[in-house]
């Protein structure tokens, strides 16, 4: 089975106003597939309050010719194919994909999905925090926080290295031995 991340960025504080998203696919142990796109909010969520802008630096000039909600997961829907997907505060990401579909009219897809957070936490009990800048620099991964992309790699390295440290490299039994909940979306 495959592990898709993915995370989200958001014009304001509803979560269909989706901006930005960025995905990182393993598969057999290997990075095989990277994506991103900047998505421009449907018209009915589409102000960029000035706090979202000044934590992911993307602005309504960046968005105006970007593809909509609607474009952008038409071709990222494969992406949740036989994958479990997960996400850093995986009920953040899966709340902005789950409303921006209903918010332009397309099925909420029927996936499989864990917390990274939760992963954290279980894993590396003795930290402070497990905030994903934190586990990335405590695991050595880099990263450009906020960039969805770097954000969604980041989320999938830290499954890559708990599967190294525990030798289970089969992502329902890496959860399940870690006691991580999966959920439905």
């Amino acid at each position: 089975m495959k592990v898709t991340a993915i995370d989200f960025e958001t014009a304001n504080g509803n979560p269909a106003s989706v901006c930005a998203v960025g995905i990182s696919v393993m598969e057999d142990g290997a990075i095989e597939e990277k994506y991103y796109s900047l998505i421009r909010p449907e018209s009915n969520v589409s102000y960029f309050a000035p706090i979202n802008i000044s934590i992911h630096h993307i602005t309504p000039g960046d968005v105006k010719d970007a593809p909509d909600f609607r474009q952008v997961f038409s071709e990222m829907k494969e992406y949740f194919d036989d994958a479990i997907v997960v996400a850093h505060n995986a009920r953040f990401d899966m709340g902005c994909l789950r409303a921006a579909c209903l918010n332009s009219g397309i099925p909420v897809p029927d996936l499989i999905y864990a917390d990274t957070v939760e992963l954290s936490r279980k894993v590396f009990r003795t930290l402070p925090r497990h905030r994903l800048n934190d586990m990335c620099d405590y695991l050595g991964i880099e990263l450009d926080h906020h960039n969805a992309l770097s954000d969604s790699y980041g989320c999938l390295m830290i499954v890559a290295s708990v599967m190294n440290l525990s030798q289970i490299y089969e992502p329902s039994e890496l959860f399940a031995a870690c006691n991580v909940r999966i959920s439905r979306l």
